[in-house]
């Protein structure tokens, strides 16, 4: 598989002076990392937002800087605007390539669970991502977790029944539910009393409206 990139180049505005440069297209990024001073920088705004749903916050990058030697970072953050769902600004970390890192990676559940296809119950993910450690070259995008073998009402997969690559040394807690099946309660899920509870004081009983944050 062919290492994401995308291209920058130095950038001189600053602050509050960057309306003009995203009306062009363009996105100010920051670079920072190991024992190296950040760089202010831009790229091209579409570029970056198909870069960032593919990619995730734990896929190694090449970023090539216009001028300077193409460095290995990840994504740290990214902001959009609250009005119009535009990317707005992103941070990149170039991590020491030498010394592992930990991050919390995505779990996305795969298979049937045949629980789900004999109508016994509801296939929850109970736990989103895991925290794992490892080099920064051998980051996973996402960890699989197998739900074929859920059968029962309230069988269940943990974190130790995930398939972690062999580079990879998981962190979370190997009994933490990932995924399993649950009964029905009326229209709700069978969760527990108290989350039940929570669940309905959440509810907002008059419409909310946003408000709109200070674009940075």
């Amino acid at each position: 598989m062919s290492t994401l990139s995308i291209s920058a180049r130095p950038r001189e505005l600053r602050g509050r002076h960057l309306g003009p440069l995203r009306r062009q297209g363009a996105v100010p990024v920051v670079v920072y990392g190991h024992n190296q001073p950040s760089l202010a920088l831009e790229t091209d705004a579409r570029s970056l937002e198909r870069l960032w749903h593919h990619a995730g916050k734990t896929t190694l990058l090449d970023l090539d800087i216009v001028g300077a030697s193409t460095r290995k970072v990840i994504f740290r953050e990214i902001q959009f605007s609250p009005r119009t769902g535009a990317v707005m600004h992103a941070d990149f970390f170039a991590p020491n390539l030498r010394q592992k890192t930990v991050a919390d990676v995505p779990v996305v559940l795969v298979g049937e669970a045949p629980a789900v296809e004999m109508k016994l119950g509801m296939l929850l993910q109970v736990a989103t991502t895991l925290k794992i450690e490892c080099l920064p070259g051998d980051l996973p995008s996402q960890l699989p977790a197998d739900v074929g073998g859920l059968d029962a009402l309230d069988s269940h997969l943990v974190a130790a029944d995930v398939e972690l690559p062999s580079k990879v040394t998981l962190l979370s807690d190997p009994g933490e539910v990932v995924a399993k099946i649950a009964g029905r309660r009326g229209k709700g899920m069978d969760l527990p009393e108290d989350e039940v509870v929570e669940a309905a004081e959440a509810e907002p009983t008059e419409p909310v409206t946003a408000g709109e944050t200070e674009e940075s």
